[in-house]
């Protein structure tokens, strides 16, 4: 059954897709979008507008076949999807209790990432033949490009998407929880250590990763951008201690 419409329990708008499969879409889904164009409000607001909105589809495509990614690679290990949630901090894929092998679950993990490669690869490759080099036109600012004359938003909406699913590859790959890297280094580790110690080694690294992501916050913030960047440090400190041995319905981040 197709539906669409808001949800007001959730502050989300909501559609399902074939298969019955809920998508929820929060509000808080534009934070994101609009974060790294505040500075230019000031001072171009039409551009400013412009590139909001053009960053915001992006963003929702690539966060939204990043998902499918997993859905599809799910289905293919005979595992139903219960919904999909897109919020504050990217996406989130809940799927349906079922029996996958290890590698099965890693492959699932893996899919949403590789898809962002090849959006990366395909907005680069656009670039290259309809536009200039891939390099960003004229910024004052890592997003922010000016626009004044014929084809510069196309140029700088391509080298954004390149750059946008570049940014979610790479992150989500981190061994960390709750990205998906966290999950496919999980089940590798799996068969080797056992479920404890591997919980405890991705928990390690996530750790130390999301010690040192303050470090990127911090000179973005200096540069005048407003980001966050995963992994947490609350689920990689719980993952290391572990706390709970209660295993959770798989659930795949972007």
């Amino acid at each position: 059954m197709q539906w669409f419409g808001w949800d007001r329990k959730n502050d989300a708008f909501v559609f399902t897709m074939k298969g019955n499969v809920a998508v929820r879409v929060s509000w808080t889904f534009a934070i994101p979008a609009a974060l790294p164009f505040l500075h230019e409000w000031s001072r171009r607001p039409q551009a400013a507008l412009t590139h909001t909105l053009v960053f915001a589809a992006l963003l929702f495509l690539s966060v939204f076949l990043h998902e499918l990614a997993h859905v599809w690679a799910a289905r293919r290990q005979g595992i139903g999807t219960q919904r999909i949630d897109l919020y504050l901090f990217g996406g989130i894929a809940w799927f349906k209790p079922g029996v996958a092998s290890h590698y099965g679950w890693a492959w699932i993990s893996f899919a949403g990432p590789l898809v962002n490669i090849v959006l990366a690869a395909g907005f680069a490759t656009a670039y290259y033949l309809f536009a200039r080099p891939l390099l960003p036109v004229d910024p004052d600012g890592l997003f922010s490009s000016p626009l004044p004359r014929p084809g510069t938003l196309l140029e700088w909406t391509l080298w954004l998407g390149a750059l946008v699913n570049a940014v979610l590859a790479i992150l989500n790959l981190l061994p960390a929880y709750p990205l998906d890297g966290g999950a496919i280094a999980r089940h590798l580790l799996v068969p080797r250590f056992g479920t404890d110690t591997a919980t405890r080694i991705v928990g390690f690294c996530g750790v130390v990763l999301s010690i040192l992501r303050f470090a990127v916050i911090v000179a973005a913030a200096t540069a005048g951008i407003l980001v966050w960047i995963p992994p947490s440090f609350g689920p990689n400190w719980r993952a290391f201690r572990a706390a709970g041995n209660k295993k959770p319905v798989p659930q795949h981040p972007a």
